[in-house]
């Protein structure tokens, strides 16, 4: 750890500098909030602890040079009895917390070791957030399909607007994806991403789930707590299955929309919320409103975000690209990868109804690479016996699709050009980190990024 101690008592400073360094922790230190200001535009720290009260610069302006320069050190402040009150201000302005003097080595020990690993969560946190803005980023999406280019098309357009989305498609075909995708793709991807499974959960567990509940709302209810659409202020919330949902679910998401406001199970106050909605369906919510099942004017505050998900078996020319990227997943802990399907494979697989679309076909390739020796390659032999006597895709369903299924080898180089954009994503765009990923020479990239357009 390295720590910044500021005070203008060098008694203070010595008394800390070597409690610190018992420790091993990596101490700097500086007799004035001016110096330690210099100090903070010019090195990095994890945690800072300061005096509030000094000659010229004080604590308070140690803290805001922190937060505009150093956002995500912690900063604890020293005080006395008199000036607790503007400790607890300090707070408000983003401190972690304050230390009374005289204060005990122990006591201080524990606060420290508390802000740097609030420091430790805050970094976790940012990393994988810009991890999952890597994974979920359009080029992720496989498919040349004329469905996946409509469905990419689409959340492109749609992606940075406050437009409620609505995702219409079978189970398994990367809707919850799709739903991470619009998140992390919008002004709102530094908001949580709230998702909720509505499908099977009782409607009085899902209105306080989604709403909160107020105190004394039900038997148990002791103390007010906030629904998952209030924790999710600022970001966005996937309601997976809208369809599965009762009446009295589909209204408050309906008021919702339209007034901004939620109101816990138990109480008629209404709080604001500003919230993304993305929604999902397996049902076609035009014929179920149509029916009387479904609201129609919630229907019809969805349809503009209207995002329609093909079924595997109705894009097959997909399956080769989506087969080697899943593979290539599979490789990435291996010495020696497997080396691909056969044309064999292939023909069986894309002639397969894959009645649980992506996910199932993500689970049969993790599957079949975790049986199969390294450096081999997947062939017919090598497929479970539902895949090569089971339900196929009719007629029907290929006539769906815009074009007959590539042949394997375009499919291959469809996919290398595909992954390039995916590895340099999840590389942030250095290329040698991206070239590694895919295990080819730098140079080899270069000519996949030309090919795709990518290159200047």
């Amino acid at each position: 750890m390295r720590i910044l101690i500021i005070d203008d008592e060098l008694q203070i400073l010595s008394f800390l500098r070597n409690l610190f360094q018992l420790e091993g922790w990596e101490v700097h230190e500086a007799s004035s909030g001016e110096e330690g200001i210099e100090k903070i535009e010019r090195e990095r720290y994890d945690v800072i602890l300061t005096d509030l009260r000094m000659p010229g610069a004080d604590g308070i302006e140690v803290l805001q040079t922190v937060k505009k320069i150093q956002s995500d050190a912690e900063v604890v402040v020293m005080t006395g009895y008199g000036t607790v009150d503007s400790a607890i201000e300090a707070m408000r302005g983003g401190a972690f917390h304050y230390l009374t003097k005289p204060f005990r080595a122990e006591e201080v020990l524990h606060l420290i070791k508390k802000a740097y690993s609030q420091r430790q969560l805050k970094r976790e946190n940012l990393f994988l957030k810009a991890e999952a803005r890597g994974q979920y980023q359009i080029h992720a999406v496989i498919g040349t399909s004329a469905a996946s280019q409509n469905a990419i098309s689409l959340v492109q357009r749609l992606a940075d607007t406050e437009t409620p989305v609505w995702l219409e498609g079978e189970s398994g075909t990367g809707r919850g994806f799709f739903a991470r995708v619009v998140h992390y793709q919008s002004s709102r991807s530094g908001g949580l991403f709230v998702p909720v499974a509505c499908a099977g959960v009782p409607v009085e567990l899902l209105d306080r789930d989604l709403f909160g509940h107020a105190a004394g709302a039900y038997q148990r209810a002791t103390l007010p707590r906030p629904g998952k659409i209030e924790l999710a202020n600022h970001g966005t919330v996937y309601l997976a299955d809208i369809d599965k949902t009762e009446k009295r679910i589909q209204e408050k998401i309906l008021k919702l929309l339209a007034a901004k406001t939620v109101s816990q199970v138990g109480s008629d106050n209404e709080t604001e919320v500003d919230v993304r909605l993305v929604v999902s369906s397996g049902s076609d919510l035009d014929k179920m409103s149509a029916k009387g099942k479904f609201p129609a004017e919630l229907r019809d505050r969805l349809m503009p975000g209207h995002i329609p998900l093909a079924p595997l078996r109705e894009r097959a020319e997909d399956i080769p690209l989506l087969l080697n990227h899943h593979l290539f997943e599979s490789n990435r802990d291996r010495k020696k990868p497997l080396r691909g399907f056969s044309e064999a494979a292939v023909k069986a697989l894309a002639a397969y109804a894959w009645p649980g679309n992506v996910r199932e076909l993500a689970d049969l390739v993790k599957n079949i690479a975790s049986r199969k020796k390294q450096g081999t390659v997947v062939d017919a032999a090598d497929l479970p016996s539902e895949i090569l006597h089971g339900r196929r895709r009719k007629p029907a369903d290929a006539s769906m699709s815009s074009k007959p299924p590539q042949d394997v080898r375009d499919a291959v180089v469809a996919l290398d050009r595909q992954m390039a954009r995916q590895a340099l994503a999840l590389a942030y765009g250095d290329r040698e980190k991206a070239a590694a990923l895919l295990q080819i020479e730098v140079v080899a990239l270069e000519k996949l990024m030309k090919e795709n357009g990518d290159e200047e």
